[in-house]
């Protein structure tokens, strides 16, 4: 059996890719890295009690607040952002063909044949499944461009195939 699927890397699917990431492979590096922004938001709230009476260190601090929570919100779409701008240009869309010893991943300017072994993660996300195959590497395949298959036998596949398990992760 061979799945073939469609996917167009817009803010969307990068968004789910950095997610995917962020949740898996860099989980334990995410945690550490939230723990001290929500102790530099309390440093700054201490901060802003402290000066409350001074106008323009109030607003700063409350400036940095609200830019710290921001970015903590908005993580994943931010990084989405900045690795669309990345992207070299014809690589937005791609057609990944999943053989039974490996899938190739085909695009407007290039073509890749991997194994499934590389892969370190899979996660799934409401639209998108997502290869993690490092750090800061991901591939996301729409499921609804899927074809060949079924949703449940594409995952069963993808789990024998690499050996691992798939994660829900949300957005």
């Amino acid at each position: 059996m061979e799945f073939t699927c469609h996917t167009t890397y817009d803010q969307k699917a990068l968004t789910a890719m950095a997610r995917a990431v962020r949740k898996t492979v860099r989980a334990k590096r995410n945690r550490y890295i939230r723990l001290y922004a929500w102790i530099i938001i309390g440093l700054l709230l201490v901060s802003v009690w402290l000066s409350w009476g001074n106008v323009w260190q109030t607003a700063l601090n409350s400036a940095a607040i609200v830019a710290m929570l921001l970015v903590t919100w908005k993580e994943d779409a931010i990084n989405g952002y900045f690795a669309k701008r990345k992207a070299l240009p014809g690589t937005s869309f791609a057609e990944t063909t999943f053989a039974s010893d490996h899938y190739r991943v085909k695009t407007a300017v290039t073509e890749s044949k991997w194994q499934y072994d590389k892969i370190l993660a899979l996660a799934e996300t409401k639209d998108y499944l997502v290869f993690v195959i490092g750090k800061d590497h991901a591939l996301a395949m729409e499921k609804a461009a899927l074809e060949g298959g079924s949703m449940p036998e594409f995952r069963r596949f993808l789990e024998e195939k690499s050996g691992c398990k798939i994660q829900n992760i949300r957005g």
